[in-house]
């Protein structure tokens, strides 16, 4: 080969390698570090992300998870990184815009079910690393759940420019939110990353959180969020920081309470994964928010009931199993809960199955949670620690209850360990299996 042409030769081969190590050390720039991807990661967690982007059975992340909403359900978006059915075109300025302020890559609005007015007070570095996140290191799904259809006017999306007129938003915190002081990291959990008062914090007619009344209890679903001010009647004023360090870590407080439906699921997918710093601060910021004094429970929810001491005077007689007519309270407690949580309510001797006294779902003046656990059970796992209880409703694998007989069990339950009779009865109970108990007040 004559000289000029090999080094011709060369020069562009010289070239070639240069411009794929620049290619290269290009992409690698482009790359997000180890240490942002993990602080993603964190922050997803904290924000609870999975819970609701993921329908029972569903890919992460895929969406799909149908949301009971006074205006009709809300269908979960898919927000993996695939580029047509998820948030894969999503510029980091687009996924600021959707998650800070509820606004979508095509300009329209999100409903409020996802939480952008806490998450508005997400700092500009969380939401980097959220993005980094889901962009890099969450699988992509190629599905598209069904779209979401609700009444008049909520169907037209531009009515969300004006309720957030009314809800308004949080102005985003400054600066490092890894740094923060204990108190301001708790306060930055609870508002923005955690939401609590997404679910706590009753709302009014336009269904915006009510000005003053911040973790004072609201309706979920069915459930009732409870008020969670240090209020010392109504709200958890008699908690320690380390017991509900321990609710949030476990969902469960032996003499105090125990989570389930919402809640249950937020401490398996979110608090039972956050640091001991994160969570003692989460939980000092809580108990010094200003009390509240909830309007219907006006003694402390963990304090009522005692042991049940009396002889039991059952005949021994068995229960044919093909007998139709429902049983009362007592009977139903008999055949289907004594088993695991006593003839006499005390539970189990591990507290694996609680105490049914100093217990605040069975001390609460509203019956609703109590409801809703007979109905649909406990299957929670924190940690190490799984607790499940069956539900009873129709759908159940142990004994499908009528309405009759679980509105029967509640009240019994509420009468002999708890705050007394509610008077429930089966078409409330029925309101509630079939989902309809979530209009606000």
């Amino acid at each position: 080969m004559p000289d000029l042409a090999r080094k011709i030769l060369c020069s562009v081969l010289t070239a070639g390698t240069a411009l794929a190590t620049l290619s290269m050390a290009s992409a690698r720039a482009d790359e997000p570090s180890a240490e942002l991807l993990a602080r993603g990661e964190y922050v997803a967690t904290a924000g609870d992300c999975i819970a609701c982007h993921t329908r029972p059975g569903g890919k992460p992340f895929a969406g799909g998870l149908s949301m009971t909403t006074p205006m009709g359900n809300v269908i979960s978006t898919n927000i993996t990184p695939d580029p047509d059915h998820g948030i894969g075109k999503y510029t980091e300025q687009e996924f600021e815009q959707s998650v800070r302020h509820g606004i979508r890559r095509d300009g329209s609005r999100l409903y409020p079910a996802m939480p952008y007015v806490s998450y508005s007070g997400m700092t500009d570095e969380d939401v980097k690393a959220l993005y980094a996140w889901l962009m890099h290191d969450v699988k992509p799904v190629a599905e598209t759940p069904p779209a979401t259809e609700l009444n008049f006017p909520a169907n037209l999306r531009i009515t969300m420019a004006v309720w957030n007129l009314v809800a308004g938003s949080t102005t985003p915190e400054t600066g490092d939110s890894a740094t923060f002081d204990k108190l301001r990291r708790g306060r930055y959990l609870a508002h923005a990353l955690e939401h609590c008062g997404t679910c706590h914090t009753p709302r009014n007619m336009m269904l915006t959180e009510k000005e003053g009344s911040y973790l004072a209890g609201a309706s979920l679903l069915g459930w009732y969020a409870p008020d969670i001010t240090p209020s010392k009647t109504g709200g958890i004023g008699n908690w320690t920081e380390d017991n509900l360090v321990a609710y949030l870590r476990t969902g469960h407080v032996n003499g105090l309470s125990q989570a389930a439906g919402p809640m249950g699921e937020v401490v398996e997918h979110s608090t039972s994964h956050l640091t001991d710093a994160d969570l003692h601060a989460l939980a000092a910021y809580i108990l010094q928010v200003p009390a509240m004094d909830d309007d219907v429970d006006h003694t402390p929810r963990e304090q009522f009931g005692q042991v049940l001491n009396t002889p039991d005077i059952r005949t021994g007689e068995l229960t044919r199993i093909d007998r139709l007519d429902e049983m009362d309270g007592q009977h139903v407690y008999d055949a289907n809960c004594a088993a695991c949580h006593g003839d006499n309510g005390a539970g189990t001797d591990d507290h694996y199955a609680p105490s049914l006294f100093h217990n605040g779902v069975v001390g609460s003046a509203r019956p609703d949670n109590l409801i809703m656990t007979v109905l649909h059970g406990v299957d929670r796992t924190a940690g190490n620690e799984h607790a499940f209880m069956p539900g009873f409703d129709q759908k159940s694998d142990v004994q499908r209850l009528s309405n009759a007989e679980i509105a029967s069990v509640v009240n019994y339950v509420m009468t002999t360990f708890g705050s007394g009779n509610h008077n429930v009865t089966a078409e409330q109970v029925g309101t509630m299996r079939s989902g309809e108990a979530t209009k606000v007040p």
